[in-house]
């Protein structure tokens, strides 16, 4: 077994807030999964998002829902691969009715992130959505503010190199795919992620 593979398996068992403490069925009737992350441990590029939705919970994969399949479509239109991305979430579990993680979630849950940054090496994160953004640059400035460019981010002493992004489910809301248009932006903004990894090979 694999470092990554022992980290997720601990993930699996973690009872370290209420959301992690629901086992096997919902009040709500919904199945319950951890949702540690998938994708290769030798990944350049990391993607972490907010936290799982109903069927990332369903299914115990990462962005499989409409915004999981949008942001593999715009992905693949930027020229990135998803089976060569590492992707995760700042909480691994889902919150009730999808509600934005609380600040004590988000607390309990980031020692499995640093863990998977260890585990992993990223050479370039990509935060996906206000939460994961904020959180890692320690910042409260909204993702309108804080996309198109990369930042430098310090974590558990190593210094790594982020880029924020729109969440998919704000592409949904604005469908149109039209210069200027949050597609577009995001576009860009993955096509610059490329040509960053590709100018440090």
């Amino acid at each position: 077994m694999s470092a990554l593979s022992a980290l997720h398996r601990r993930v699996c068992q973690c009872r370290n807030c209420p959301l992690g403490q629901a086992d096997g069925v919902r009040e709500d009737g919904s199945a319950f999964y951890h949702v540690p992350g998938e994708g290769p441990e030798n990944a350049s590029l990391m993607i972490v998002g907010e936290a799982p939705g109903a069927e990332e919970e369903r299914t115990g994969r990462p962005f499989v829902g409409r915004s999981g399949r949008l942001l593999t479509e715009i992905l693949a239109a930027a020229g990135l691969k998803r089976e060569e991305i590492f992707i995760t979430s700042i909480c691994k579990c889902r919150p009730p009715k999808n509600r934005t993680p609380l600040k004590t979630e988000i607390a309990a849950c980031l020692p499995w992130l640093t863990d998977q940054f260890e585990a992993i090496r990223p050479r370039l994160v990509l935060a996906v959505g206000n939460v994961p953004s904020q959180t890692l640059l320690g910042v409260k400035t909204g993702i309108n503010g804080l996309r198109g460019r990369f930042h430098q981010f310090t974590w558990n002493g190593r210094t790594m190199t982020l880029r924020p992004l729109f969440h998919p489910a704000y592409l949904l809301r604005n469908p149109r795919r039209v210069e200027g248009s949050p597609w577009d932006k995001m576009l860009r903004d993955l096509v610059e992620a490329r040509q960053f990894l590709a100018g440090q090979e």
